[in-house]
């Protein structure tokens, strides 16, 4: 699909309201219906930028804001460079703070503020042993997202 095309819809057209009708509509605000009125501009065809506008309102309210930080925070973790190289780094196994420092080459509190935002992102799980903090990767998801990039780099 070329990035400027919109897909249109295999299913069913939309019937087009008779005079008088009451039209069908997402329900969601007036927005919606300035949308399809500039679709409809855009189309030429008033059934099919109801079908559309029906269509994207549908995959909005399917949006749940928790799960949208939550990914948000995900992102912002991998996002920074020593970030990434400690889950690098931690897709070797476990290591502890002196190793990741050494292998970096970065003080004790940067590192440990790095290793405390990849923890609350919930990509990193912490194992404590007397004195020592050891950090591993917390879920194979983690690994299965550097194979991702891997593959999206190749197109």
């Amino acid at each position: 699909m070329i990035d400027k095309e919109l897909p249109m819809i295999p299913s069913k057209r939309l019937p087009v309201p008779l005079p008088g009708e009451k039209k069908e509509s997402c329900g969601v605000n007036s927005a919606c219906c300035d949308a399809e009125k500039t679709l409809a501009r855009l189309y030429g065809d008033q059934s099919v930028a109801r079908e559309r506008c029906l269509h994207v309102c549908a995959q909005a309210k399917k949006i749940d804001e928790e799960d949208l930080l939550a990914e948000i925070k995900v992102f912002k973790a991998v996002a920074d460079a020593t970030r990434l190289s400690i889950l690098k780094l931690l897709t070797g196994g476990e290591l502890c703070i002196g190793e990741i420092m050494l292998a970096l080459k970065k003080p004790q509190s940067s590192i440990s503020h790095n290793l405390s935002i990849l923890e609350d992102a919930g990509l990193i799980k912490e194992r404590k042993q007397g004195k020592w903090c050891h950090y591993r990767i917390s879920d194979v998801a983690v690994l299965d997202m550097f194979s991702s990039v891997k593959q999206l780099k190749r197109k």
